[in-house]
């Protein structure tokens, strides 16, 4: 193969192999939940097509017995000693028709998991849903990086 050829492979194989910058990339970062109560970050998930979400940091991690707080509230038995630090709450999130995400969001204050309708609010705030048929509970969520910066 001629050393132009070879070069030309090799252009081909990295432009299919890089994934091209899309709106779903805005949506990644660490988010900080109401109340600072939580911070969840927003990654690729494994599968690279989707994003999800996990917990980072906790304002109350421990319990009052200085143990990790658990998925205590799972509606399935055998995933209540999970912890929290460190679950994965949103998955699956695409991109909806319509601008924004959908996926689903588990909560673990109850144990059950929604379909989640995620949306931008500017550059620094997210509005996060959880619905049940037609029924929505929405929070918003603010950037983690931006809210350091204020405190600084």
């Amino acid at each position: 193969m001629s050393p132009a050829r070879s070069m030309a492979v090799a252009a081909a194989l990295l432009l299919a192999l890089a994934r091209p910058a899309s709106a779903d990339d805005s949506l990644l970062g660490r988010w900080v939940t109401p109340g600072a109560s939580a911070v969840v970050e927003l990654a690729r998930c494994a599968d690279a097509s989707t994003i999800c979400g996990t917990v980072r940091w906790l304002w109350e991690a421990a319990d009052d017995r200085g143990r990790p707080r658990l998925d205590s509230q799972n509606a399935d038995a055998k995933l209540r000693t999970r912890p929290l630090l460190g679950l994965t709450i949103l998955s699956g999130l695409v991109p909806r028709a319509g601008g924004g995400w959908e996926g689903s969001i588990y909560n673990p204050e109850d144990g059950q998991t929604y379909r989640a309708i995620l949306g931008r609010r500017g550059a620094d705030s997210l509005v996060v849903e959880g619905c049940v048929l037609f029924v929505c509970r929405k929070q918003i969520w603010r950037k983690a990086s931006v809210l350091v910066e204020a405190l600084r």
